[in-house]
């Protein structure tokens, strides 16, 4: 079986963005996104997600920085605030907090899709964490135990 290079397993495919924002739009979005105190730095790219959508959709994905991660609802109601800020009336992002989700993150730089940076120690340090993980499995989910009563 081959892999689909935009591909992390079934559950997610991220691509390049195939419709840009514009050049005003990313820089608006990239002023407005270095201004929000708890972002570490942004990734915006294209998802599809296989059996769910046909065509990709917008996705930015945020690193929060740890004293982010606090108050992640204040943290993201600050992204979405400058996000609506940014977007014409007829576009939309989906923002996805990529602490939540690490394991994205490699392929999601391979992609290239970095639109801002406002702390490059945190993501070289997001980075090494994620290498330091490559080659361990999961842990198995464990198991209930339901008694009979």
């Amino acid at each position: 079986m081959t892999r689909d290079p935009g591909s992390t397993g079934d559950r997610v495919h991220i691509l390049r963005p195939h419709r840009p924002l514009g050049h005003d739009v990313e820089e608006r979005l990239r002023s407005d996104l270095g201004r929000c105190p708890d972002v570490a730095f942004a990734h915006l790219a294209d998802v599809v997600v296989p059996g769910e959508q046909g065509a990709p959709e917008p996705a930015l994905f945020v690193w929060l920085r740890p004293e982010g991660l606090r108050s992640v609802r204040s943290a993201l109601n600050l992204v979405s605030e400058a996000v609506s800020r940014s977007l014409p009336d007829d576009r939309y992002l989906d923002v996805v907090i990529l602490n939540s989700a690490p394991e994205l993150l490699d392929e999601i730089e391979r992609r290239g899709v970095l639109i801002v940076e406002c702390d490059a120690t945190e993501r070289r340090r997001a980075r090494e964490a994620l290498s330091d993980l490559e080659g361990y499995a999961p842990l198995p989910p464990r198991r209930r135990w339901w008694w009979p009563f």
